[in-house]
């Protein structure tokens, strides 16, 4: 019986330091559960924070493409201006030019008016291909004369010379004419 008894007393420890062991071992699974959960927590709110991140970077790149594209619009909007003033100096030239080639056939004192026929411009254009041809070629002269009337003149060579004396003499009123088309135009 006293076996029996040890056994038994036997038998008994042995279920009881299972069951020690078996309450450890879950001791340890709930500690390690409730860690994993607040590392998950923790985890989570790190992902919100990156969701949130990579969202208000996905605004700031959709801000600077539609800086970037006004940018581009702006600039596209402003080129043709530029090329449009760069043609209408190339076209001031030719202009220039052509007046220059038919004045210089037929040398002679020429109004706005007859140039406006000649041309075929508006007077304001005319105006602004006179004095672009006087800057052009230096035997074309510009005067005024009596109620602001404009007139061009071609002195040739030879002619010019000899003008050249009294044109010194007259300086200023030249210059006095430029400032007056400039304020025309």
């Amino acid at each position: 019986m006293f076996e029996e008894l040890l056994e038994l007393y036997k038998t008994k420890a042995a279920e009881i330091e299972k069951e020690g062991k078996e309450a450890q071992a879950m001791i340890a699974l709930v500690l390690a559960i409730d860690k994993i959960s607040r590392d998950l927590d923790a985890k989570q709110i790190d992902v919100d924070l990156l969701g949130r991140l990579i969202d208000q970077v996905d605004r700031l790149s959709k801000d600077v493409a539609d800086i970037k594209s006004q940018l581009k619009a702006k600039q596209g909007r402003q080129s043709p201006i530029q090329e449009q003033g760069s043609s209408e100096s190339r076209a001031l030239d030719g202009h220039a030019m052509s007046l220059i080639d038919i004045i210089s056939e037929r040398p002679g004192r020429y109004t706005t008016s007859e140039l406006v026929d000649m041309l075929g411009l508006n007077k304001t254009t005319v105006i602004s291909v006179m004095k672009r041809a006087v800057d052009l070629d230096p035997r074309v002269k510009l005067t005024q004369g009596k109620r602001r009337k404009l007139y061009l003149t071609y002195i040739p060579e030879e002619e010019g010379q000899r003008k050249t004396a009294e044109s010194d003499s007259a300086s200023g009123d030249g210059d006095r004419l430029k400032l007056e088309l400039m304020a025309m135009t």
